[in-house]
């Protein structure tokens, strides 16, 4: 429909270019646009779809913090070890950036990162806050909400009992 409107805009615009006759192609040309205004234009509120009311009573996922700091050599088999549970936006692909992000990072700089996982068939927000302690290690910060904390708690201190440290 649109483009016959627009085939429709540029002969009156044409025929309002001769001088003699410019009144009545100039007035179509303006119905046209209110038309399309009007009848073809988005509308301004996009009314919400059924999911949109799924979860408006739910109160905000409180998250709690798990942390700890891993030497380099460490800091990518941990994130390795995490994949085999926590799914969803926590791939393969961000546990190597995750690795190359820390390597790569300066002394005394910190970076945040906002990631949706699943967890036990549970969407869940995994935020994850890197610091470079030092040249040689990185401390890792998750925010999550608690029963993947509590995951993330116990799979570090197996890590560490499995490594001797």
């Amino acid at each position: 429909m649109k483009w016959i409107g627009l085939a429709f805009l540029i002969i009156s615009a044409l025929l309002a270019m001769d001088h003699r006759n410019w009144f009545a192609p100039a007035v179509i040309g303006l119905i046209i646009l209110g038309y399309w205004y009007f009848a073809e234009r988005e509308p301004d509120h996009v009314p919400p779809d059924e999911s949109d009311y799924l979860h408006r009573d739910e109160q905000p996922v409180k998250l709690q913090e798990s942390s700890t700091s891993f030497d380099l050599s460490d800091f990518a088999p941990f994130l390795k070890r995490l994949s085999s549970q926590v799914t969803g936006g926590y791939t393969a692909k961000v546990v190597d950036h995750l690795a190359g992000l820390a390597s790569t990072m300066k002394h005394e700089q910190e970076r945040s990162l906002e990631y949706e996982a699943v967890f036990r068939g549970q969407r869940c927000p995994l935020n994850i806050g890197l610091f470079k302690d030092d040249a040689e290690e990185i401390t890792i910060y998750f925010h999550t909400p608690k029963p993947l904390a509590d995951f993330i708690d116990s799979e570090i201190e197996a890590f560490f009992v499995e490594r001797g440290m």
